[in-house]
């Protein structure tokens, strides 16, 4: 693919601006003719690669006849035809990851990450910033694969809680040369990490405020003499941009999809508390350019913010895709003029198998990572008559597959698993180990907790409350009226075919992640210890079992989990108000 596609330039006025105030700003004629050509930065990130680097058929865009993807292999081919064409235009190229790199599939978690870590070697990576999931092996591993790699992890608001230093293993910021000018580099990960981990494996590191650390680096490096300011940061952008820009402007400030203009005042309102990095680029300025991970949201044109004027970058992540953006640099004064795109769609590559036609050097590298864990999750374990998706809860005959074995594993009265922790859709016919894998990648143990059915109301009316996505349950019948206050919206909920008694004490199966208070259900956290067993048997083995017993396995949509805005609410719930 020719990078010479298309030229298209910049989407915000306000970089539009800045082309033409630097072309207005040549006096005369031997001043223009002094002009130099801008320099041209080829910059390649990859985001929540999550160990996929393996070829896989793309099941995201057609279920039933998924076009091939050739993983790792294709992006070689890629990156390498990136590289000999610039070096041939005299052009520069910087390549980044930017976190969770590993965890996700077998050959990444099989190996601990060293797959991944042997891949980004031979591509010649020139940053890495640790995501939340690349702690999901624990601290030690994490610090194990940084130390034996060339590529530095770089990350400035993890400290150790030891001596309050950034860890040894990362450090807060590179300074790289790049055809003569001086690029900073910062990298940060999301604070959400000290939530979305299980303590044991994050113990003893602190992760500091993403804002602060942000301006505090910006400083040091812009005083050190960066020419520019790159961000690289494992937090993303908001699924729906509108959405994201009307947060920062409030109720009645004006937003388009993509880019907004303002009207005058200060915009930003989100500034300390900054939550994705919409927010963080309109709070922060003096950022140049920043690539996100995290959301799994990708932008096939950047988000430019129409005050701080900071390109933001993003992909799909899973290996599906990897972001190239040709920047446009002024060398006399170091500033960014605007960018390119390889094609005339943006900013993102889709690794086609037959468009980029796997590099034989790379299969070379991953064979023996592949054959390591081949055979074991190669072994069929089950079967299933009909497609297994995912969806809301409703419909979501995934969810329900997988909350049936985690109650009949136990023989429970009641289980309940998060939406987001469902990573893939399984089609009809024979299952595999690593069908499995894909499904429930993240290994969470099971957890067996005596729940009064007051706290079982409250949890099923904080997944209903509002506009969240539900949750995915077995042994519960519910109908829920969205026209009722939050809160009070269960109209019908029934466990073992009987109405709920709120007196009386149930036995719930979940995942220790959900008991950690993350998806929105903090108040778990406030059940007594004594009432949680772990039971040291994770969520993928419960589902194997299951689909040994019962294959081929026909999930259905039934009376579960109900959206009706017409029913009215049983007696028996009316008298038992939500403790929420």
């Amino acid at each position: 693919m020719s990078i010479s596609a298309r030229r298209l330039r910049p989407a915000a006025a306000a970089l539009a601006f800045i082309l033409l105030a630097a072309a207005g700003s040549t006096g005369g004629a031997g001043t223009a003719d002094a002009r130099q050509d801008p320099v041209r930065l080829h910059l390649i990130w990859t985001n929540d690669v999550h160990g996929h680097i393996a070829p896989e058929p793309a099941r995201f865009m057609n279920p039933s006849f998924p076009p091939p993807l050739g993983g790792g292999a294709s992006l070689a081919t890629y990156l390498a035809g990136i590289r000999e064409e610039a070096a041939a235009a005299g052009e520069a190229v910087l390549v980044v990851d930017v976190g969770d790199f590993f965890q996700g599939t077998p050959v990444g978690s099989k190996t601990r990450g060293d797959a991944v870590m042997a891949y980004f070697e031979q591509l010649r990576y020139d940053v890495i910033v640790p995501g939340n999931h690349d702690f999901d092996l624990g601290r030690d591993n994490t610090e194990r694969l940084a130390n034996g790699t060339r590529i530095p992890f770089v990350c400035a608001n993890l400290r150790d809680a030891e001596d309050g230093e950034i860890v040894d293993w990362c450090v807060p910021t590179l300074m790289l040369e790049r055809a003569g000018l001086k690029i900073g580099v910062i990298g940060i990960i999301t604070t959400g990490t000290e939530h979305m981990s299980f303590p044991a494996n994050i113990e003893g590191l602190i992760f500091d405020p993403m804002v602060p650390a942000i301006e505090t680096w910006r400083d040091r490096l812009r005083a050190d003499g960066a020419d520019l300011v790159f961000l690289l940061i494992h937090e993303g952008l908001p699924f729906d941009p509108q959405e994201g820009w009307r947060r920062i402007v409030g109720a009645g400030g004006e937003a388009e999809t993509g880019q907004a203009e303002s009207q005058g005042g200060t915009y930003g309102t989100v500034t300390g508390g900054a939550t994705n990095l919409m927010e963080i680029v309109n709070a922060v300025e003096g950022i140049d350019v920043a690539v996100g991970g995290h959301t799994h949201r990708g932008y096939e044109q950047p988000w430019i913010d129409p005050m701080t004027h900071t390109l933001c970058f993003e992909s799909f992540g899973n290996g599906s895709s990897v972001g190239h953006a040709i920047l446009e640099i002024d060398p006399a004064t170091g500033t960014l003029l605007g960018y390119d795109t390889p094609h005339d769609r943006g900013v993102l590559i889709t690794l086609f198998e037959d468009e980029l036609w796997p590099d034989p050097a790379m299969r070379r590298v991953l064979q023996p990572y592949l054959a390591k864990t081949d055979a074991e999750m190669g072994k069929i374990v089950g079967s299933a008559a009909v497609n297994l998706t995912r969806g809301d809860p409703g419909a979501s005959l995934m969810g329900n597959l997988v909350t049936d074995a985690m109650r009949e594993y136990f023989d429970a009265d009641f289980s309940f698993q998060n939406l987001g922790g469902l990573r893939a859709d399984v089609p009809a016919g024979n299952i595999t180990a690593r069908d499995v894998f894909s499904v429930l990648p993240f290994g969470n143990e099971l957890v067996v907790v005596k729940m009064p059915g007051s706290l079982i109301r409250t949890l099923v009316e904080r997944k209903v409350a509002g506009d969240s996505g539900g949750i995915c349950v077995s042994g519960l019948r519910m109908r829920y009226n969205k026209q009722r206050p939050d809160g009070d919206r269960v109209c019908e909920l029934e466990i073992a075919g009987a109405p709920l008694d709120p007196e009386r004490t149930y036995r719930v199966v979940t995942t220790t992640f959900l008991m950690e208070g993350n998806s929105g259900l903090d108040f778990l956290t406030t059940v007594p210890a004594g009432d949680i067993e772990l039971t040291q048997i994770t969520i993928d083995a419960s589902f194997e079992q299951y689909l040994r017993r019962h294959s081929p396995v026909r999930p259905r949509v039934d009376d579960r989990w109900v959206e009706d805005n017409a029913a009215a609410q049983a007696p028996y719930l009316a008298r038992t108000p939500a403790a929420d």
